[in-house]
């Protein structure tokens, strides 16, 4: 029997420093005696890549919430982007709040609007243009759109704009910044769960095993045998998961219930 573990990164695996516990190091190992490890994470390409190479992953991981399936010497196995005119709408109309700062992300690279900087929030696996050029918008395919501001009510707003696109959307409390509110913009057909199939049939998977904190969760859920949330999860999250648990070293007695 082929078995997979699905792990979301942020609120999962890694701590707000971007680190990884020698103690989850350990249970990871120890999993790996039975089952492949992925990623799947709402995270760029670029972030996922260092943390699958750190953990010597060789299967495709999922990144930017399953907009792309690729594995860590740059092969996709599935791809699909926002689409370039509704991109350059929909900065066209956040560039109205200047409360607002915005990061749109191509599979290697990320254009960010200097008040994004100024927010702190970055990550170090980023490759950053300190500048939105909208002319580099017709020039490569956009997989995300990230929002930030400390002000909810134009979050609110963008909202209620973008309920006119095909396109899928979620607004969180930053784990980088505290009363920073951020928005994460993506294609409306894609998702984890989505990603996971596609995985899963490719490789010929007979049991999946998912761990996640977060609403961009619950679709790997669904397409999942074994859901797993930690105790911090949000509240729908935990009531959906088969499990809750409170130390990552639970997920390796959860496995034994079904070798």
């Amino acid at each position: 029997m082929r078995r997979l573990l699905v792990l979301d990164l942020d609120g999962t695996l890694i701590d707000r420093r971007d680190r990884i516990s020698n103690e989850k190091l350990e249970v990871i190992e120890k999993i790996k005696e039975k089952y492949d490890i992925t990623l799947a994470t709402g995270r760029s390409y670029l972030s996922a890549f260092y943390f699958a190479k750190y953990l010597d992953i060789n299967i495709p991981i999922i990144c930017f919430d399953g907009s792309l399936v690729c594995d860590t010497k740059g092969n996709d196995y599935f791809s699909y982007y926002i689409g370039k005119i509704e991109t350059l709408e929909i900065l066209n109309f956040v560039k109205k709040f200047k409360n607002c700062s915005i990061n749109v992300f191509y599979k290697e690279k990320t254009l960010s609007n200097l008040s994004m900087l100024s927010l702190g929030i970055s990550l170090k696996h980023w490759k950053i243009n300190n500048k939105i050029y909208l002319n580099e918008i017709n020039s490569f395919e956009i997989y995300k759109i990230v929002l930030a501001s400390y002000n909810y009510k134009v979050l609110s707003q963008i909202e209620m704009f973008l309920k006119d696109f095909r396109i899928g959307y979620y607004t969180y409390p930053s784990a980088k910044r505290k009363g920073v509110y951020v928005m994460d913009v993506f294609n409306k057909f894609v998702s984890k769960g989505k990603a996971i199939e596609i995985i899963k049939k490719l490789f010929r998977y007979d049991f999946i095993v998912s761990v996640g904190d977060y609403i961009n969760d619950l679709e790997m859920f669904k397409v999942s045998d074994v859901s797993i949330a930690p105790l911090k999860s949000h509240r729908i999250v935990r009531e959906t998961a088969n499990y809750v648990i409170s130390d990552f070293s639970q997920i390796v007695e959860i496995l034994k219930n079904y070798d």
